[in-house]
C-alpha cells in the first residue's frame, strides 16, 4: 500500500486475481460491462468553509491529499459508492432486515457417528431490504460475498428452491475460498467443521451501493455418545 502522485496519475487500476485469469485467456470475452465509483479515501470533514482565502480554498486540503494506490480487498475498499439519487431525496439508502448470525447455535454443523448420514447442517435465509432514498431501491438485487466458503456455503433462493451450484468462487494462496452470488434472497448453509469457525458476508445493493456486513458463526456439535465408563 502506498500513495499516488496526484500530478502524474489520472487513472490507476488493478485487476483481481480472477480478473487476471480472464484477461490471460485472450479469448475476447474479457469485457467490462459494469463498474462502480467510490470515495472511501475522502474525508469530507476537511472541507473548510471558514478558510480565510474564500470559496476557492474550501477544498484546498482535500485536493492536496495524496490518493491511495488501488486495493483489491473487498473488506477495506468500496464501502462508500457514489450513486445518483432522485431530486429531493431526504435519506440515503441503507440495508435493513439483516442481523449478525453469531449467537449460540445460530448455525450448526452436527456430527453423529450413528446417524445416517452422520452430518447435518443448519441453514439461514438472508432476505435484505433497502430503505431510505424514498424507496427508490426497494426492489434491487444484492451481491452476497462469503469471505470464507469453508465456513458456510451460499446459494440463491430459499426453502426447497435453494440453488448452491451458482455464483463465482474465488481462490486465494492461503487456501481460503470466497464465493459470491447475486440475488434478492440467498441462503447460507453450515459446512463440515471440527471446531467453531467464523466468517463474514458482505451484502451490497447492486443499484444503491449500500453495504451491510453480516458476521457469521458456525458451531460444531459432536453428538457421538462416548463408550460406557468413559467420561466426556
Amino acid at each position: 500500500m502506498g500513495f499516488i502522485n496526484n500530478t502524474s496519475y489520472i487513472l490507476n487500476a488493478v485487476l483481481t486475481k480472477k480478473g487476471r485469469e480472464y484477461l490471460a485467456k485472450s479469448d475476447g470475452k474479457f469485457n467490462i460491462t459494469k463498474f462502480a465509483l467510490a470515495d472511501d479515501e475522502v474525508d469530507y470533514t476537511l472541507w473548510d468553509i471558514a478558510h480565510p482565502k474564500g470559496t476557492n480554498y474550501f477544498g484546498a486540503v482535500l485536493e492536496s491529499t495524496p490518493m491511495i494506490e488501488p486495493c483489491v480487498d473487498p473488506e477495506v475498499v468500496m464501502k462508500y459508492k457514489l450513486i445518483t439519487l432522485p431530486v429531493g431525496t431526504t435519506a440515503l439508502p441503507y440495508i435493513s432486515n439483516l442481523t449478525p448470525l453469531i449467537s449460540n447455535n445460530a448455525l450448526k454443523a452436527e456430527y453423529n457417528s450413528e446417524g445416517s448420514p452422520p452430518w447435518t447442517f443448519t441453514d439461514s435465509v438472508l432476505n435484505p431490504t433497502t430503505v431510505g432514498a424514498d424507496g427508490s431501491f426497494s426492489a434491487e438485487k444484492y451481491s452476497f460475498l462469503v469471505l470464507n466458503k469453508n465456513v458456510v456455503d451460499i446459494g440463491v433462493g430459499q426453502g426447497d428452491n435453494v440453488n448452491y451450484n451458482v455464483g463465482a468462487v474465488y481462490s486465494e494462496e492461503t487456501g481460503r475460498l470466497s464465493k459470491k452470488v447475486i440475488s434478492q434472497v440467498a441462503t447460507i448453509k453450515a459446512q463440515q467443521l471440527t471446531f467453531h469457525r467464523e466468517t463474514s458476508i458482505i451484502v451490497t445493493g447492486q443499484m444503491s451501493g449500500a453495504i451491510y456486513v453480516v458476521r457469521v458463526q458456525v458451531t460444531y456439535v459432536d453428538n457421538t455418545t462416548p463408550p460406557v465408563g468413559i467420561g466426556v
